[in-house]
């Protein structure tokens, strides 16, 4: 990396951090967080965010993707993003996920679409109602879903 170049990291550190997001508005703090308290996966296919005010609950995120997949795979973990989230500062009442009417300009073709996730053995299906078992609803079925999407994802990256 050269010396002109800088990390992600940094650069949002230097938008963000240290007092920088009193500069903001609420849609780009709230991209800030969501940015900061996910993954690779889901900064590569965010393109914007949009928060609103729901009185008297705590106010409604919606996320926009590049991708239908993205947008049913982030659905599955909702839960665990609204747990991120309201770690990383900002409690939701809700957290939506829809694709974006303008895509950002991408360096990948436009015809590369995502794989289909393998499925589940019937050992890591079994493992995983052992493992939610004891939950309620709805928990038990976020988290279910969530650790299907999270098997079938590490399958696809460790092949």
């Amino acid at each position: 990396m050269s010396d002109g170049a800088r990390t992600l990291g940094s650069v949002l550190e230097g938008l963000f951090g240290a007092g920088g997001s009193m500069r903001m508005n609420a849609h780009k703090r709230a991209l800030a967080v969501w940015m900061r308290v996910n993954g690779d996966i889901e900064r590569k296919h965010t393109c914007g965010a949009f928060i609103r005010e729901h009185p008297p609950a705590d106010p409604i995120l919606t996320i926009y993707l590049d991708a239908r997949t993205r947008v049913v795979d982030f659905n599955a973990n909702r839960e665990l993003y609204l747990q991120r989230l309201a770690y990383g500062g900002l409690p939701l009442s809700r957290i939506e996920f829809k694709l974006a009417r303008e895509l950002p300009v991408r360096d990948a073709p436009e015809d590369e679409e995502d794989e289909p996730l393998p499925e589940l053995t019937d050992e890591e299906a079994e493992y995983i109602r052992t493992c939610t078992a004891r939950l309620s609803e709805p928990l038990k079925t976020s988290v279910s879903k969530a650790m299907i999407v999270s098997f079938r994802l590490n399958k696809t990256l460790s092949s």
